[in-house]
């Protein structure tokens, strides 16, 4: 296998040459670096399907951690310490983990299931790590090391045990699930085929650096890992956010439903008639003219009522003309 930071290689196939460096130090321009001394040697890995594959793996929310303590809120895991299981979409892993008991319809739930697609239970070491062979990782992403991934001029199914592939390993974490709310940590393993991808490494080995070399042209199939999910929190303004929006869009349903019973489906007379509620015709005779004799009576009361104010302005006026002149007058 090849071994990188966010990947593995398990190699299926193999191509060895002998090789000679041509170009020396001197040289400028150098037309090979290497010559072949050896016919190519090819090999196939005897049972790369077995080959396991072990995950220790663990996530962590930073803006969590920083702001709740890890007990109100999940902000850090660890794989070993939580139960995960592998998606498949590959009826006969269900149904062969399922005559184990090791085969679910959830990632979460404890329903057993035969049919894709299904949730199946990992290998676990003595240290709680999961561990899978390559076979059950590429069945559950519908594939497997026979199957044809294209034609070549030399074969008319080249298969990934020739050719290689890539295989997405998607880890998905999450502290929330629907109908429940919050729960415990929880992950799931998801494989993903790159359709018409092939893989290929050359890997020089020196037996005097530089001068003579034996060049390893590896296949295989290259599991590469992305690990990501949710953590969440509680946040007010996102709640407020969704809960006018909801309000909103109640508003705007009740409208339009009302709208349509009322005016486009086929019953709408009858919906008319539960909806409004009718009454007794009232008279309506009379009612202008009373309401403008109304209006003229208010009109006559307000003008008595200016007239007298009036008249009573006149009478006090000679009690207020004596007023002007000082009542005591100074000899001096």
């Amino acid at each position: 296998q090849i071994v990188s930071e966010k990947s593995i290689t398990v190699v299926t196939r193999g191509t060895i040459t002998n090789q000679t460096l041509v170009c020396g130090v001197d040289d400028q321009t150098c037309g090979r670096t290497y010559n072949d001394t050896s016919l190519e040697h090819k090999f196939y890995t005897a049972q790369s399907e077995a080959f396991t594959v072990l995950f220790d793996h663990a996530v962590t929310a930073s803006k969590i951690c920083s702001r709740h303590t890890p007990e109100s809120y999940a902000c850090s895991a660890q794989a070993s310490q939580y139960q995960g299981r592998l998606y498949s979409v590959n009826d006969e892993l269900c149904a062969q983990e399922h005559k184990q008991a090791n085969s679910f319809a959830h990632y979460r739930g404890k329903i057993e299931t035969e049919q894709a697609p299904c949730y199946v239970q990992p290998n676990r070491t003595s240290q709680d790590q999961d561990f899978f062979s390559l076979e059950v990782l590429l069945m559950a992403a519908g594939m497997n090391l026979d199957d044809c991934n294209g034609k070549s001029e030399e074969m008319p199914c080249q298969t990934y045990r020739d050719s290689g592939a890539t295989v997405l390993l998607n880890i998905y974490w999450a502290d929330f699930s629907p109908y429940e709310g919050m729960v415990e940590p929880y992950y799931y393993y998801k494989t993903q085929l790159i359709a018409g991808s092939s893989f290929k490494q050359y890997i020089p080995f020196y037996n005097n650096y530089r001068q003579s070399r034996t060049l390893l042209n590896a296949h295989g199939i290259k599991l590469a890992v992305l690990l990501g999910g949710e953590f969440n929190q509680f946040n007010a303004v996102a709640f407020l956010v969704t809960l006018t929006t909801a309000l909103g869009l109640l508003a705007v349903a009740t409208t339009i439903v009302d709208n349509l019973m009322l005016y486009v489906l086929p019953e709408k007379r009858r919906y008319q008639e539960a909806k409004y509620e009718s009454t007794e015709q009232f008279h309506t005779e009379g009612v202008l003219t009373s309401a403008l004799e109304g209006f003229d009576h208010l009109v006559r009361n307000t003008n008595d009522n200016d007239e007298e104010d009036q008249e009573g302005g006149r009478d006090a006026a000679p009690m207020n003309e004596g007023m002007e002149e000082p009542l005591l007058q100074s000899d001096d």
